[in-house]
Formats: C-alpha cells, sequence, structure tokens
C-alpha cells in the first residue's frame, strides 16, 4: 500500500461495489424480494439464513449472527485489515484508487519495500523453475516420498535451490536486481573477495509469504542422497531477519490458510512446513506453522484477527510443555495489553515421536479433525505435566505439587476455570479436598471463591453491574419479558423498513418508551442519525458499537410477514408504534391512580382534581391512539 488511501475514495467505492457480484464469488445468492439469500459462508447451514441488500450494500447472518458492510465482509472472508480489504475491492472492481501526499521518509520506505518485494518475487520464480528442471529431480523425488504432488507444491509454489555456489545470484542480477538489495532480502552474501553467493544451496525451498500474498522469506530443507560436499548443512535454514522478514510476526502457510481460518473459526499452529502441508492436503486447511521460533505475542494477534480459538500442535515432552507455557504466557500479555483480545488457547498432544504429518498418515483426516476439536485447554495441559513430574506419594512431595499448581492457575484470567480447575485438575488428581486448595489458594494469594469477586469489583453484584451498563437501571427494575421483546423489535423493524408508512407519534418514541437495552441503542442511533426516517447507512454509522451495527442489519434485513401485504403495511407499522406509546400512557396512568389513592381530598382538594384531570386526559389520548371515539 502507497500510503493513506483517500476517504473520498472509499466512500466512493463502497457505494459503487456490487455486493451481490461480490459476495456471489463465495456463495450462491437467490433474489429473495429487495434482498438475496444463500447459505453462509461462514458457518455450515442446510437452510439459508444469509442475506444480502444491495440497498446500503451489507450484509447479516441470521443463523451466526455477523453482519457488516463489502469492506467488513472482505475482512472477514479472507482475514484481511481495512486497508487490505479496500484495496482488494478496487482490484476486482477497476476502481482506482488515490492515496494522499507521503513524506519522503515514507517514499524511500515505501520505495525500498517494492525493490525487495520484486527481489523475493524474482527470486520464488527462480526457484520454481528451479524444481522442474532437471537438477531439481532430487527435490522432486523427495516430495514424492512424503506423500505430496505437484499439485500440493504448486499451492505452496516451492522451489529448488540448485547445490551451486552463485546460480541464484546470477540469474537475479543478470534481471536487473541491485546487489545490495539482494543482500538485503537475505537471498544472497557477500563473499570476502566482494562477490555474490547464494545463501540457499542443494535445498527444497518454501516460500513464506505475510497475508497479502507477498514473498517476504524462505525455509530451506536439506535433501537426503545429494552431496554437500563433506560439509553437514542444518537440516532446515530460513532467512534472516530483514525489512520485509520478521520470524516474531511471521507464520508459514496463513496467506494459504487465512481464509478456511475464518470458515473454521480456528487455527491449528505446528512446526513444520511438511507438517503444514501434509494437514492442508488432508483437509484440515486452517493450518500454520511458526517459522524456527516459539509463538509469541505477534503471531498471536496476527491469528486473533481471523480466529478466536488457537490450538498448538506440540509434543508431549518437556519441551512441548515449556513451549505451551511460553504460548500461553504471550496470550496473557496479548489479553492485558488493553485491545481485549482473548483467546480460546488449547493444546493438541502428539504421541512421542510424531509430528502432525504422521497423525494425518495414522488416523486419517477425520481423525485429526476430531483430535483438534478434543484438544486440551491450555492451563489444564500445563497443570497436568507439572503435577505428572510431582512426586505425590508424600505429603511433602503433594504439599509441594499443590503450591507450584495453584501459582500455575493463578494466571488463568477467568474465575469460573480458575474454579472449575482447581476442583477437576487440582484437588482430585492430588487427592485433597476442595475446601483444603481453596484455603491454600487464599493464603497464595490465588482467588477461587465467587465472593472474592464481588469484593474485588467494588462490592457490586454481577446484577447491578449489567443494570449500570444498560442505562443505569438495577436488578430490581422490572426484566424484559419475551413478548415485550418481541414487539420492540417489530417496531423497530417497521421503523427502519417502512419509515415512509410511520405515523406522526413515531416523533414522539423515547427510549423510556422501550425495556431492552439493545432496542434503546438502536434509537439512540436513529435519533444521533437525524431521527425517524433518516438514511439507513447514517444509521448504522451513528450506531455506539460493531453489536448494535449488526443489530441495525439485521433489523433493517429481516422478513416481516406482517408488512408483506402493501394494503395493511401503513396500518401495521403505526400499530405497533402507536402500541409503544399506549403502554407509555398506561404506565402513566398507573402512577397517577396510585398517588390519587394516597391523597386526601380533605388535604389535598387541588391536587386530587389536577390529577384527576390528567387521568381524564391520558384516556383520551389513549383512546386517540387505539383509533377509538374520543
Amino acid at each position: 500500500m502507497a500510503g493513506r488511501i483517500v476517504k473520498d475514495d472509499i466512500e466512493a467505492l463502497r457505494t459503487q461495489a456490487d455486493i451481490v457480484a461480490v459476495v456471489g464469488e463465495y456463495t450462491t445468492l437467490k433474489r429473495a424480494g429487495r434482498s438475496y439469500k444463500g447459505l453462509c459462508p461462514f458457518h455450515t447451514e442446510k437452510t439459508p439464513s444469509f442475506t444480502v441488500t444491495p440497498d446500503g450494500n451489507f450484509y447479516n447472518c441470521f443463523g451466526c449472527g455477523v453482519s457488516g458492510d463489502l469492506y467488513d465482509f472482505l475482512m472477514r472472508i479472507e482475514g484481511l485489515e481495512f486497508p487490505e480489504a479496500v484495496e482488494s475491492l478496487a482490484r476486482r472492481t477497476g476502481f482506482q484508487l488515490r492515496y494522499e501526499q507521503m513524506s519522503a521518509r515514507e517514499r524511500r520506505a515505501v520505495g525500498e519495500r517494492t525493490r525487495l518485494v520484486a527481489a523475493t518475487g524474482a527470486a520464488r520464480d527462480f526457484l520454481v523453475a528451479q524444481l522442474y528442471a532437471e537438477e531439481g529431480k532430487v527435490a522432486r523425488d523427495y516430495l514424492v516420498s512424503r506423500g505430496f504432488s505437484r499439485s500440493d507444491a504448486e499451492t505452496f509454489e516451492l522451489g529448488y535451490a540448485p547445490n551451486r555456489f552463485d546460480a541464484m545470484a546470477r540469474s537475479l542480477t543478470a534481471e536487473g536486481f541491485g546487489e545490495q538489495d539482494l543482500i538485503t532480502t537475505g537471498l544472497v552474501a557477500r563473499t570476502e573477495r566482494g562477490g555474490l553467493r547464494d545463501r540457499f544451496r542443494g535445498r527444497l525451498m518454501f516460500p513464506i509469504h505475510d497475508t497479502g500474498g507477498d514473498v517476504i522469506g524462505f525455509g530451506g530443507r536439506v535433501l537426503p542422497g545429494l552431496d554437500y560436499g563433506g560439509f553437514d548443512p542444518p537440516k532446515y535454514l530460513n532467512s534472516s531477519e530483514t525489512p520485509l522478514y520478521k520470524k516474531t510476526r511471521v507464520l508459514y502457510g496463513v496467506h494459504q490458510a487465512r481464509s478456511e481460518i475464518v470458515r473454521a473459526e480456528q487455527v491449528l499452529v505446528c512446526e513444520g512446513y511438511t507438517d503444514v502441508m501434509a494437514l492442508h492436503q488432508a483437509g484440515v486447511g486452517y493450518s500454520v506453522a511458526t517459522c524456527g521460533t516459539a509463538v509469541g505475542v505477534e503471531h498471536l494477534r496476527m491469528l486473533a484477527r481471523y480466529a478466536q480459538r488457537v490450538v498448538l500442535a506440540f509434543d508431549g515432552d518437556a519441551a512441548g510443555v515449556k513451549a505451551a507455557e511460553r504460548a500461553w504466557e504471550a496470550a496473557r500479555e496479548l489479553e492485558g495489553d488493553g485491545q481485549g483480545v482473548a483467546l480460546d488457547l488449547r493444546v493438541l498432544v502428539l504421541p512421542e515421536t510424531s509430528d502432525p504429518a504422521d497423525l494425518v498418515t495414522e488416523v486419517g483426516a477425520e481423525g485429526v479433525a476430531r483430535a483438534v476439536a478434543e484438544a486440551t485447554p491450555v492451563v489444564p495441559f500445563v497443570l497436568r505435566h507439572h503435577l505428572a513430574a510431582a512426586d505425590l506419594d508424600t505429603e511433602s512431595g503433594r504439599t509441594a505439587a499443590l503450591k507450584d499448581a495453584l501459582t500455575v492457575l493463578g494466571r488463568e484470567s477467568d474465575p469460573d476455570l480458575r474454579r472449575e480447575w482447581a476442583r477437576t485438575e487440582i484437588a482430585e488428581r492430588i487427592g485433597y479436598a476442595y475446601g483444603f486448595v481453596a484455603d491454600t489458594a487464599a493464603r497464595l494469594g490465588v482467588q477461587l471463591d465467587a465472593h472474592e469477586g464481588v469484593a474485588a469489583g467494588g462490592g457490586s453484584s454481577g446484577a447491578q453491574r449489567r443494570g449500570a451498563a444498560e442505562g443505569g437501571r438495577t436488578a430490581a427494575a422490572p426484566s424484559v419479558t419475551a413478548a415485550r421483546a418481541r414487539l420492540e423489535r417489530a417496531a423497530l423493524r417497521a421503523l427502519l423498513q417502512h419509515p415512509e408508512h410511520l405515523p406522526v407519534e413515531a416523533a414522539e418514541l423515547t427510549e423510556e418508551d422501550l425495556t431492552h437495552p439493545d432496542a434503546r441503542a438502536v434509537l439512540r442511533a436513529v435519533r444521533a442519525a437525524g431521527g425517524v426516517g433518516a438514511d439507513l447507512q447514517a444509521v448504522v454509522d451513528a450506531a455506539e458499537d460493531d453489536r448494535i451495527r449488526g443489530l441495525l442489519r439485521a433489523l433493517a434485513l429481516e422478513d416481516d410477514p406482517e408488512t408483506a401485504d402493501r394494503d395493511v403495511v401503513a396500518e401495521v407499522v403505526a400499530g405497533r408504534i402507536r402500541r409503544l406509546l399506549v403502554d407509555r400512557v398506561d404506565a402513566s396512568t398507573r402512577q397517577l391512580r396510585e398517588e390519587l389513592a394516597r391523597l386526601s381530598h380533605t388535604t389535598d382538594p387541588d391536587r386530587v382534581l389536577a390529577v384527576q384531570r390528567e387521568l381524564a386526559e391520558l384516556q383520551r389520548r389513549r383512546r386517540s391512539l387505539l383509533g377509538q371515539p374520543a
């Protein structure tokens, strides 16, 4: 991306693009009135619940609840960031984007990236060509021995680095790439005599892509039977750190896997390039691998853009446990950085001496999918291995194990999970009563009891905190009945779908006429956008958060059988709005009657008369709203 996209272009593209054409590339859509319907591309379903409306270019799924505009769709389905989604849509539609003016420093940075990406892309093309040349037969034979086809190799753009001193360097410089740029990419290195030598020689090559598909680095594997001239090279060699390639921020296969990760709502992280290929071959297309480093915060931050459930395919030995603990530490750091990212981190325990590719061979695609579904949450996984290494045959050993386990458990942020795992993973496994475990936890400063959470929260109950979040109503406030919620939803649906049929009384609606907090938020958005009859996109933009924006889109798209008949739509719409106002009148009437019952005709004659007049006026108002004679 060459700088910030001009805002007017973003809005123009949003308006001009055809959401039906774009979404139609992912699922079949059929017209249904003003909208289009199809099977949701984000979850498995048999009955279409996914709706797209060209009016406003937005979508909503009534099955899984996702919604958004065209950019939201591309971000979700392709795992893109917002600027990437805008550029992707522009490429699809032929829209020419403009970019804001950049500083000289920004231009230099963009220029360098352009040159380096061009060099790594050319290197990839060279390596692919070498794989299918005569010299690449040794690499092709290795792939066949591992069960991989040419199609598998093409999916991941595999190549072969010739077992020669400077084959790539000669080829790329002949194409016009500058020597310093090739050195900066880590593809070649300067010799003592000032020439260039290839960094990768005699290796099966795995291009590493960023999420946008650019090649930013490589991994290379030595090949059995190849003569390395008496030198014993490392089995795997990865690109060195470059302006493009940062191993703590890179995951192999993420470009190929991201759309499947989004669909599966989970990602499987392993440690080997061929593991990823074998898993994809078996239909587990939501698999990626680290590039010779531990799972860190930036890895998890990237994955959180696509899915919340992250499964680690690690060995069950001490190294695997340590890797899982490091990943858990990274997940806790990510959760605590103020961005609100909370991952469901799990571990798929592999048998000793097995890797994910072996698991595919042993249990097949269905077995792998089942193993992923049954993966162990990271905290029980770590606790079990700590206890497995403890001495539980002596009292001193059990005491030490309890303290160690509770120290581990104290890192878990969810109090409900802490209590559950204290019972099932610590008390039951060590053989202590839960009460004793809870007392020990309290002495160690590990919170288990529910009442401690109330104190920590400032003395307010969960119900009171929810009430405060819903506009200050406490738990003692009247509850929202199902019938009332249905009425409010129907009224707001009519307000959004049929503004031309709203009665004049619709302008009188206030938040106090609605009991459900979501309904109040919807009405606030309508008011903020200019009031009843405001443009739907303006209303969506005025919503206070993404959840309410999704609700607004859902209300605007929901089928409404009662308003299908054009002859009665005005009557139905007016009836719903007036019903809410009638309820307001009835509530006021009850309050006045209660007051009247407390008043004395002797001591409060003026107030009695005033209340009686107000009651009479309310009754006239009620009859008017119901269309009854005055």
